[in-house]
């Protein structure tokens, strides 16, 4: 009876580990009256069932078991994760069926070996139950999570109908019975009823991966449009901007004219602060010449007045051809956004002498090269090679940067050490 007990105990804990996972419940996410519920309410379960597992028989027990196991911790989930009745249904007859190939084992074990110490039967039991939560935790959980967050609750009682066909054939074929001795044809049947059931699991998951996958793929497709659309807009504004100094270049006869009807009135004074203005002006308007491209050109002129003003200093060296068969908005995207990146986190750093960005750009070999460096403070976390941004709706810019690389059948490469941010890019040409 003290083995039975312990087992009916760890399969509990299984069935309550593996709706965790399922229903994403984190216990620090729970508030104080939550978690105490929570915590209380399973262990209150586990205490009643160790003591009915004492005190009456075992078939008695196990006729019980829906009534003092499944119902109870099906309210203490569903008052706490707050999930639709259906949903939490769904990853309870899932924990049961999940618990299956630790009772196949244990059968089949206690049918063989007979001279095994019971802990070595427990040990055996409780090793295929840690394997399964970890099967749970890698492949069930995260397609599990997009049901949850994304099917209606009458498709979760269709979705429902699969485990418990299994539930009501396994029941039927002795669910809970882990000690009795089974025969064969019973252990078969099972196997079937299990293998069948998988399948399905494997075929219902593999459709929410592709529309897992097809809704990542539009919503980066929609992301990356924004930003070409965006760097069009931006790329129009500067294009606008060195139009205005080719006209402010063609007025400057009237400036000089106006410098000179100063002059020969003796102003001295004011012809100096309008040349100074003039000056101002023509700075301002006009983009400085790195390379042959002026779209480059544009781009660089534009961040190092940005950086100016953020008293970050920009150190570039840009030796590009006039044509590059990279589109316009695609490159004014990627440099636009790892310059914004790169000048917003130097200019986060404390002391000014160290805000400090470089940017190399260069050709080799059919390849644009662009190599971006940036001082940093505070800590960057890396998540698929991409750094990630707490902030809502940030974050784009290096996903548009990976993209448009990837498009290319280029490379792109994030690196944080040192208080120093790097940012590699290839691009075939």
């Amino acid at each position: 009876m003290l083995i039975q007990a312990v087992l009916i105990c760890t399969t509990i804990l299984f069935g309550i580990i593996a709706q965790m996972m399922l229903l994403n419940v984190n216990m620090k996410n729970l508030k104080g009256s939550e978690r105490l519920f929570f915590v209380f309410g399973n262990l209150l379960v586990l205490a009643a069932n160790i003591f009915l597992s004492l005190a009456i028989p075992v078939d008695l027990h196990l006729k019980l078991y829906i009534q003092v196991i499944h119902i109870p911790i099906f309210l203490i989930f569903w008052i706490v994760t707050r999930i639709s009745a259906i949903k939490v249904v769904f990853a309870l007859y899932t924990a049961v069926f999940m618990i299956y190939p630790a009772n196949l084992v244990l059968t089949m074990v206690s049918n063989t070996i007979k001279w095994l110490h019971p802990a070595g039967y427990y040990l055996i039991y409780i090793t295929v139950c840690i394997i399964v939560l970890l099967v749970i935790n890698y492949y069930f959980r995260p397609y599990f999570r997009y049901l949850i967050e994304n099917y209606s609750n009458i498709s979760f009682v269709k979705l429902s109908l699969l485990p418990l066909a299994y539930y009501i054939a396994n029941y039927w074929l002795g669910l809970y019975n882990f000690i009795s001795v089974k025969s064969w044809e019973i252990i078969i049947l099972r196997v079937v009823f299990f293998v069948i059931t998988l399948i399905a699991y494997a075929l219902i998951f593999d459709i929410a991966k592709t529309a897992r996958e097809k809704e990542a793929l539009q919503g980066s497709q929609m992301a990356l449009s924004l930003m070409l659309e965006s760097a069009n807009q931006q790329l129009s504004a500067l294009q606008a901007t060195q139009r205005q100094a080719a006209v402010y270049r063609h007025d400057m006869r009237h400036h000089l004219a106006l410098i000179g009807g100063y002059l020969d009135d003796g102003e001295a004074e004011k012809a100096r602060k309008y040349i100074k203005l003039v000056q101002t002006d023509i700075e301002d308007i006009t983009p400085r010449r790195y390379c042959e491209n002026n779209v480059v050109n544009l781009i660089l002129s534009h961040f190092e007045l940005k950086a100016k003003n953020k008293s970050v200093l920009l150190d570039v060296d840009a030796q590009l051809p006039q044509n590059i068969s990279i589109p316009e908005t695609e490159l004014c995207a990627l440099l636009s956004n790892s310059l914004e990146n790169a000048i917003e986190a130097a200019a986060q750093v404390a002391h000014q002498q160290f805000r400090k960005v470089k940017v190399r750009c260069h050709t080799h070999k059919n390849n644009l090269l662009i190599h971006i460096e940036n001082s940093y403070t505070g800590k960057i976390t890396m998540e698929n090679g991409l750094p990630q941004n707490k902030r809502e709706d940030h974050g784009f810019g290096t996903k548009s940067i990976a993209m448009i690389a990837e498009k290319h059948n280029g490379y792109c490469a994030f690196e944080a050490t040192d208080e120093i941010f790097i940012l590699r890019v290839v691009l075939p040409l």
